[in-house]
């Protein structure tokens, strides 16, 4: 009886063993087979029907609350830098608080104004210095957008 008992359990394992080996050479072979159509049918597409597919990203939401955050504190100091010399600190300094995929850049434009500008997908902040005054700008997760003005007529002598 017992003999019989381990007959049965070495064949119920080598019958468990075999499902996995098939289904793994199904697996496998399936792969195999969509990648060789997927190739056949991109190179039977001409280029001009290529159609530029948007990428999908999954945004957290404590990213968004943390974007949200620091828009908040640079509201909150109500910082009033004018030179834009110190431009890149100011933007640095928020920069590291920021969400990872957070980009930025700050624009010099006409008579001396300048802007710094942070950007997290649908979400942005600008800090912006022009010859009236200095502005802050954030758009929420919401979608609504913030505004502020901190100074007037600022002593640029070549705005008009």
């Amino acid at each position: 009886m017992l003999k019989f008992l381990l007959l049965f359990c070495l064949l119920l394992i080598f019958y468990a063993a075999c499902q996995v080996g098939l289904k793994t050479y199904k697996i496998r072979h399936y792969r195999k087979s969509k990648a060789s159509n997927t190739a056949t049918a991109l190179a039977a597409v001409p280029l001009s029907n290529y159609v530029r597919r948007e990428m999908v990203h999954v945004v957290e939401a404590h990213e968004q609350e943390l974007f949200d955050d620091v828009a908040s504190l640079l509201f909150q100091q109500k910082t009033d830098l004018q030179d834009p010399a110190q431009a890149e600190q100011l933007q640095q300094r928020l920069f590291y608080k920021m969400p990872g995929r957070t980009t930025t850049h700050i624009r010099r434009l006409d008579l001396g104004e300048w802007s710094i500008y942070w950007n997290f997908y649908d979400q942005s902040l600008e800090y912006y210095v022009g010859c009236y005054g200095i502005f802050y700008t954030h758009v929420d997760r919401f979608g609504q957008e913030h505004k502020l003005e901190i100074a007037k007529n600022l002593s640029h002598s070549h705005c008009i």
